[in-house]
């Protein structure tokens, strides 16, 4: 049996079900679909976080609560607000007649991560709601930023561009002609942890502090200081080594601004509101569910006391850091002190890392030259075996010295946007400037921040086609020839003109075609009338 008006699907979005209203309705347009539901014309539903809420329960016929649980991303976005008066403001805003503030409540457009405008289903998924309920539909779970496969059949979704230049304000559900591709394991762990948090998250919400949770854990890990620091340098090698894949440009998974992890150090020491896919990435690192993650790590258990240097094996030492271990792992699996083993490691001559300890003034000026050609601060503390904050604190005694740096990081930024910009006109000669506007990356960093020279390179501006006033009466005598010739029945004026093209004339123009009004309405009442 068809399912497509009437009831609410399992797992549903809301976007999908104004899609299968739209399709029902005797209207074929999604302006007067709109007025119908929502009482005007301009409304996109985002397939992510819609507004408008109390509409589209009417439409689900079922319960604004339900729908704002199982129906969007709600429970991610409002966990990634952390705090309860912006959690209120967000369903205030998904509830209320307007809906232009919901993404500025949902901190979606200051979290700064893009992941675009797109509608995700996945192929298996669409075969079985078609046998099921006789009707695809998009799945709430397939929408969610960072959701790559389908978290239960591992298929790579397949999407749909709904902004500007794609669907935009159009109504769509699936297609039946969908690549069937398997997802790598990453994007297979990924969007099942995010599918578990989800459906956490819809049960209950965490009464708890992120940053102390995010400190245990990495405590857990040794990846924390006995300071409470972070191990900055391990912790980002191995962030990037565990989520690498997913930033393959082939792949064209998660945003590349995410790949930095400089958002880390900032949520590890204190809670604030931020997109909830940088949290996952934390989280899924450090454990393998949410639930794990949420109810702490394990106890420590106590600590046996580290052995005195009478009795050290110092034989074990050597072989461990022949393999490469480092003084502080040798430390913690021997029950040694890092300094004893330090001591064991110098007596027998082993190359250990160790910082500078003091800075001549021919260093610091050796680090002031390659500051000035604008070398990047970790390389150079990894050359002359300082810390990154060393680093620092001689750039930022130099005055000026920090703002030529960021002039030349915008130097180099610059120029790489032209060269792309360049190198996509080469290759697409005939495009117009909104082609270049979509498809070209460097296009709106260009706009913001080098205008002038953008401006310079486009193509000339396409010329409007200028079109005379409508000659009502010649349009009028063309339906009328159109509809004798058609033959047959329409059991209403909307269907009739489905029938004549869909173009909505005698529906939004029906003052200024009386002749064909007169005669569509005639012919509707001798339809009837045979009945």
């Amino acid at each position: 049996m068809s399912e497509m008006e009437g009831s609410w699907l399992p797992g549903e979005s809301a976007y999908s079900v104004v899609a299968r209203a739209y399709l029902c309705s005797p209207y074929a347009s999604w302006k007067r679909t709109n007025q119908a539901s929502f009482g005007h014309q301009e409304v996109r539903i985002h397939p992510v976080l819609p507004g408008h809420l109390p509409a589209i329960a009417a439409l689900a016929r079922t319960s604004i609560a339900e729908l704002r649980l199982r129906a969007s991303g709600h429970v991610l976005v409002s966990f990634g607000l952390l705090t309860p008066d912006r959690r209120v403001k967000l369903m205030q805003s998904e509830s209320a007649l307007n809906a232009s503030k919901v993404i500025e409540h949902g901190r979606l457009s200051a979290a700064k991560v893009s992941f675009g405008h797109q509608l995700k289903c996945c192929p298996r998924c669409v075969e079985l709601d078609e046998d099921n309920y006789g009707v695809a539909y998009w799945h709430t779970v397939h929408q969610l930023h960072g959701v790559l496969v389908c978290p239960e059949h591992g298929l790579v979704l397949n999407s749909v561009s709904c902004g500007d230049g794609g669907v935009n304000h159009q109504y769509v559900l699936p297609s039946n002609n969908l690549m069937h591709e398997n997802g790598r394991d990453k994007a297979i762990y990924l969007s099942q942890y995010i599918s578990s948090l989800y459906a956490l998250l819809c049960r209950y919400s965490p009464l708890c502090d992120m940053a102390r949770l995010y400190q245990g854990w990495l405590e857990h890990k040794q990846l924390l200081s006995q300071c409470h620091r972070i191990r900055w340098r391990e912790l980002r090698r191995r962030l990037n080594q565990f989520w690498g894949e997913l930033f393959d440009p082939l792949l064209s998974g998660l945003p590349a601004d995410l790949m930095r992890f400089q958002y880390v150090p900032r949520l590890v020491h204190q809670n604030c509101p931020t997109h909830y896919i940088r949290h996952v990435l934390i989280m899924a690192f450090l454990t393998d569910t949410p639930t794990a993650f949420f109810n702490g790590p394990p106890s420590k258990p106590k600590s046996a006391p580290l052995k005195s240097p009478d009795c050290v094996d110092e034989i074990k030492v050597l072989a461990l850091l022949d393999k490469g271990l480092s003084m502080r792992q040798v430390s913690v699996q021997l029950q040694y002190s890092v300094g004893t083993v330090k001591g064991i490691a110098l007596r027998h001559q082993r190359l250990i890392g160790r910082r500078r300890q003091k800075i001549t003034p021919q260093i610091e000026r050796d680090i002031w030259r390659k500051a000035i050609y604008g070398q990047h601060r970790e390389i150079i503390a990894k050359t002359f075996n300082v810390s990154n904050g060393a680093v620092e604190q001689i750039i930022q005694s130099h005055r000026g010295l920090s703002d030529w740096r960021r002039h030349l990081r915008f130097v180099v930024r610059r120029r790489q946007a032209r060269e792309t910009l360049v190198d996509f006109m080469g290759r697409h000669p005939d495009a117009s400037r909104n082609e270049i506007k979509m498809q070209c990356s460097a296009y709106i960093w260009l706009y913001k921040r080098d205008k002038q020279w953008l401006y310079e390179q486009l193509p000339e501006r396409m010329k409007g086609v200028l079109r005379g006033p409508m000659n009502w009466d010649v349009r009028d005598f063309a339906i009328l020839l159109q509809m004798h010739e058609l033959t047959g029945p329409y059991n209403s004026l909307s269907a009739l003109d489905r029938a004549l093209g869909g173009h909505n004339w005698l529906l939004t123009y029906r003052e200024k075609l009386p002749r064909s009004l007169e005669y569509a309405y005639r012919h509707l009442l001798t339809a009837t009338n045979d009945r």
